[in-house]
C-alpha cells in the first residue's frame, strides 16, 4: 500500500513533461518536415536543370558530329571521284583517242569501265571533254555530244583553264553532283579533261545508316547562277535538292524560315508536334563558292519525363524517410532528457 502511495506524486510529475515532449514534437517535427522539403525541392530542381544542361549539351555535341560526318562523306566522295577520273584518264590510248576526238574509240575504251563503276560505284556521270569546252562524249548520255558547254560547268571550265585537277560538289543542268575532273594529256600536251560524277543520294544513305540522322541538301537558287530543275520543291528562297525523308523536311522548311549560313548552327525545332535537334551547315561547291546548305535532323528522345517522374519520387521517398527517423531521433531525446 505505501509503495503504491509513493509512486502516485511520482507518476502526476512525469504527466506534464510528457505532455511538454509531445508538444515539441508536434511544433518542431512540422518545421523540420518543411526545412527538408525545401531543401530537396531546391535539390531535385538543380538536378532537374543540370540533366537539361547535360542534355542539350550532349545533342549540341552529337549534332556537331553529324555535320561532321556529312562534311567528311562529302569530302571522301570527292576524292573518290577525282581518283576515278584520274585512273581513266591516264589508261593507254585514252589521251590519243581524245586528242584526235576520236568518239568511236573513246566509247571502246570506256565502255567497260563505265558499265563496272557504274554498277559497283554508283557513277552517275563518265565523259571526256576537249579544250575548247565541248563535251566530246557522255557515255551516260550517247545521244547528246559536240554540244558547248563553257556557259554551265564552271568545273570543267577551271580545269582547262587552270590546268588542274577539279573535285567537288557542283550544281549544273543535270542536277547537284559530287564530281572529279582529271586533265588528260598526250605527249605531254593537255587534249583535253575526264570527268567522273557521282551520285549524293547513296552517300546521304549512308550518313544516315551511319548516325541515325536524317539528311538534306537544300540550294538557295540565288547563290547558284543555274537554273535549277522546276520540279523541286521550293521553299521561299530555297529549294529541296535531295534528302533521306522528303516530308519531314519539307514540313520543316515549311514551319521555319531558315537561310543559308556561312557557319555550324545547331538548334530544337517542333516538326509536326515533336521535337527534334537540327544542325545546319554551309554547302560550299568545289570552288569554295556558298551555294546553299546541307540539313541534318534527329527526334529528341522522349524519356525527359520518366527521368524526372523517378527523380521527384525518389526524393518524396527521401524527404519522407528523413522525416520519420527525425521524428523518432527528437522523441528519443525528449524522453532521455526528462529522466533522472
Amino acid at each position: 500500500m505505501s509503495s503504491e502511495l509513493s509512486a502516485s506524486p511520482v507518476a502526476e510529475a512525469a504527466a506534464p513533461s510528457r505532455a511538454r515532449s509531445s508538444r515539441a514534437v508536434r511544433l518542431v517535427a512540422p518545421a523540420v518536415a518543411l526545412v527538408i522539403t525545401i531543401v530537396l525541392g531546391g535539390m531535385v530542381l538543380l538536378q532537374l536543370r543540370a540533366q537539361d544542361a547535360i542534355a542539350e549539351r550532349d545533342r549540341d555535341t552529337r549534332m556537331r558530329l553529324v555535320a561532321g560526318a556529312v562534311t567528311g562523306a562529302f569530302d571522301n566522295a570527292g576524292k573518290f571521284a577525282l581518283s576515278l577520273a584520274e585512273a581513266s584518264a591516264r589508261r593507254p590510248n585514252v589521251g590519243e583517242a581524245l586528242a584526235r576526238r576520236d568518239r568511236a574509240r573513246l566509247q571502246a575504251l570506256s565502255q567497260g569501265p563505265y558499265e563496272y563503276l557504274s554498277r559497283q560505284a554508283g557513277v552517275q556521270i563518265y565523259g571526256f571533254h576537249t579544250t575548247d569546252l565541248r563535251y566530246l562524249l557522255r557515255m551516260h548520255r550517247l545521244e547528246t555530244f559536240d554540244d558547248d558547254i563553257s556557259g554551265f560547268r564552271p568545273m570543267v571550265v577551271a580545269a582547262n583553264r587552270g590546268r588542274r585537277a577539279q573535285a567537288g560538289v557542283e550544281i549544273g543542268i543535270a542536277g547537284l553532283g559530287v564530281r572529279g575532273i582529271a586533265i588528260v594529256e598526250h605527249e605531254k600536251s593537255l587534249v583535253g579533261t575526264m570527268e567522273v560524277g557521282l551520285d549524293l543520294r547513296p552517300i546521304l544513305d549512308l550518313v544516315k545508316a551511319s548516325t541515325n540522322a536524317d539528311v538534306a541538301v537544300v540550294i538557295a537558287p540565288a547563290m547558284v547562277g543555274v537554273a535549277l530543275d522546276p520540279k523541286l520543291p521550293r521553299f521561299g528562297d530555297l529549294v529541296l535538292a535531295l534528302s533521306t525523308d522528303d516530308d519531314r523536311f519539307a514540313a520543316l522548311l515549311k514551319s521555319t524560315r531558315m537561310r543559308a549560313l556561312r557557319d555550324v548552327e545547331v538548334t530544337t525545332r517542333e516538326i509536326e508536334g515533336r521535337p527534334f535537334s537540327v544542325v545546319s551547315q554551309p554547302l560550299v561547291d568545289f570552288s569554295g563558292r556558298l551555294v546553299g546548305m546541307t540539313i541534318a535532323l534527329e527526334e529528341i528522345p522522349n524519356d525527359r519525363g520518366r527521368l524526372r517522374t523517378e527523380l521527384v519520387v525518389a526524393a518524396l521517398c527521401g524527404g519522407i524517410l528523413a522525416w520519420i527517423v527525425f521524428a523518432v531521433l527528437l522523441r528519443i531525446a525528449l524522453t532521455s532528457r526528462r529522466r533522472p
